[in-house]
């Protein structure tokens, strides 16, 4: 496994390398940074014994960063906008509809 002290050193520098990506990454994401890494995976895996095992001790040993990647993982949604009412119809506009139609009742009689 390794000794604590190595073991803080290599999750302080994991988490940076989140805390600047924005989010909590995968093994396969960790690995793929365009950017050269201080700490490659598999040094991790020796430390830690899997992936999984380090996230879990990086939420409990250092939880604010932790809070901090989360919060950038997931920003506050967007407030909605709120819709518009509704055009109600003119009574004058619905007199006139009825109007026409009692008109051309009249007609249709004749």
């Amino acid at each position: 496994m390794g000794s604590i002290r190595k073991r803080g050193k290599v999750l302080e520098a994991v988490s940076m390398v989140m805390l600047e990506e924005g989010k909590v990454l995968t093994k396969r994401e960790y690995e793929h940074i365009e950017t050269r890494t201080p700490i490659r995976a598999g040094l991790v895996l020796n430390f830690f014994g899997s992936w999984t095992r380090m996230l879990s001790i990086m939420e409990n040993s250092l939880p604010e960063v932790w809070a901090e990647i989360k919060k950038k993982e997931t920003p506050p949604p967007k407030p909605e906008p709120t819709p518009k009412p509704a055009a109600k119809p003119k009574a004058g506009n619905a007199l006139e509809a009825l109007s026409k139609s009692a008109k051309a009742e009249k007609k249709s009689e004749k």
